[in-house]
């Protein structure tokens, strides 16, 4: 079930995506502090704040925001910055103004100090954001849709040992299984917070076991990856070893167990 914040839109953006999360600030805080909080939102039920969204993001999110050559492109760089920042007020227990977030030189999201770690994806209009207090933790989210595509690019996301492995696949297994891969290389390389500076070719990126960050923005750290349950989405999330994946539910709907949003097949 979908449900839309304040669906008259009578609330302030921050009110509304406050009564739009199930649970209260003290336990997203507690979430991410355990584990890593995971949520994703559907740009389109937040259109409607998109003036009072621009309002919450800095000067460096507004520059990036500018640099957008299309205006539904701009929009949703707003949108996804300022449910990033809101989502990070609610877990830090401060107003979105005071979040100290800022971007690197390589451009991936920071807090002050590293008190948490956070990454954001959107494609579409499809956001997602993990959160935790543990260690690096790298999102990316891409749209089934693109599975067929993706065999033409098999040689640019899959190491060699990948490509043998899904030798034999039929056209449409092989774009699922080849854009699974894609989004798990994604999310370790922005938990290692160094983008696509190395190659996806390069390495191999199985679910469920400790990989090494490449990269020295966090030397000696790992992660694991997780593919996430999201009907017409393939989306994974790099997390600390052993860490457990917490997915923010909306208030409207049951929530989710953690056990659950794990998906180790990909994108079904």
């Amino acid at each position: 079930m979908r449900c839309s914040p304040d669906p008259h839109h009578h609330l302030p953006l921050e009110l509304a995506f406050a009564q739009w999360l199930r649970n209260d600030a003290p336990v997203l805080a507690a979430q991410a502090e355990a584990g890593v909080l995971v949520a994703m939102f559907d740009l389109a039920d937040w259109q409607p704040w998109l003036a009072e969204a621009a309002g919450l993001i800095d000067a460096q999110e507004a520059a990036r925001v500018a640099r957008q050559r299309l205006q539904a492109n701009r929009e949703v760089l707003v949108l996804a910055y300022a449910l990033h920042r809101l989502l990070l007020s609610r877990v830090l227990g401060c107003a979105s103004g005071d979040v100290p977030l800022r971007r690197d030189a390589k451009g991936c999201p920071r807090l002050r100090d590293d008190r948490l770690f956070t990454s954001l994806s959107h494609a579409g209009q499809r956001v997602a954001i993990a959160i935790s207090g543990l260690g690096p933790v790298g999102i990316d989210v891409e749209p089934a849709e693109r599975a067929p595509e993706m065999p033409e690019l098999a040689a640019r996301v899959a190491h060699p040992d990948e490509l043998r492995g899904l030798a034999g696949l039929e056209a449409g297994a092989l774009g699922e299984a080849l854009l699974a891969t894609w989004v798990r290389k994604e999310a370790l390389l922005k938990a290692a917070g160094i983008g696509l500076e190395r190659e996806m070719d390069e390495f191999i990126a199985p679910c469920g076991v400790p990989l090494p960050l490449p990269g020295d923005t966090f030397p000696g750290r790992s992660v694991e990856l997780h593919a996430l349950h999201a009907p017409g989405w393939a989306c994974a999330v790099a997390v600390p070893p052993g860490t457990a994946v917490i997915l923010a539910t909306p208030a409207c709907e049951d929530p989710v167990p953690a056990t659950l949003a794990a998906n180790p097949d990909g994108m079904r």
